[in-house]
């Protein structure tokens, strides 16, 4: 059985939150993970992380603006996709969010659309977007790369996203 510290756990994969001492480690996955050093500004952003064979398989960032929580990046090493891992790593990232007190959960892009719908997403207009978001880092990072973004109403309690099966 997983301890409080390590968090969710799955067939030999946990998902916690990050370390201090892991921020090299997550930025070192964002590259492996093909999202180069688009993410190099990260200040702010609070990480949880999929520990799988002594390994940061996978990571999912949010970065709280008032009640807004941006969500992002999220990536899992190539090996480790296909188990469920992304999604675990988004419902931690949306649980602080929901814990922390936010009432909205941002995608800065529609870039893995449907995953996202999965939970609890939906496409929205930028000009939907709190105004406390345009002077963040986050918000600055992504505009105008697409007209659109996705928001989730954190309000509506829990979302019904049920786990893939881990065979």
């Amino acid at each position: 059985m997983a301890s409080r510290r390590e968090g969710i756990m799955m067939r030999g994969i946990s998902i916690r939150a990050a370390a201090t001492g892991e921020w090299e480690l997550v930025v070192g996955l964002l590259e492996q993970a093909g999202l180069g050093t688009s993410y190099g500004d990260l200040a702010g952003t609070t990480f949880h992380i999929a520990v799988a064979e002594q390994v940061i398989a996978g990571c999912a960032g949010s970065e709280r603006h008032g009640d807004t929580a941006v969500v992002g990046p999220v990536a899992v090493l190539p090996e480790f996709r296909e188990q469920g891992i992304a999604s675990h790593l988004v419902q931690a990232a949306l649980t602080r969010a929901r814990a922390d007190g936010c009432r909205l959960a941002v995608i800065l892009s529609t870039f893995c659309a449907s995953f996202f719908c999965r939970h609890g997403f939906l496409l929205a207009p930028w000009s939907a977007l709190p105004n406390g978001m345009r002077a963040s880092r986050a918000y600055q990072r992504h505009e105008g790369e697409v007209p659109m973004c996705m928001t989730c109403d954190l309000t509506k309690g829990l979302h019904t996203w049920v786990p893939p099966s881990l065979h």
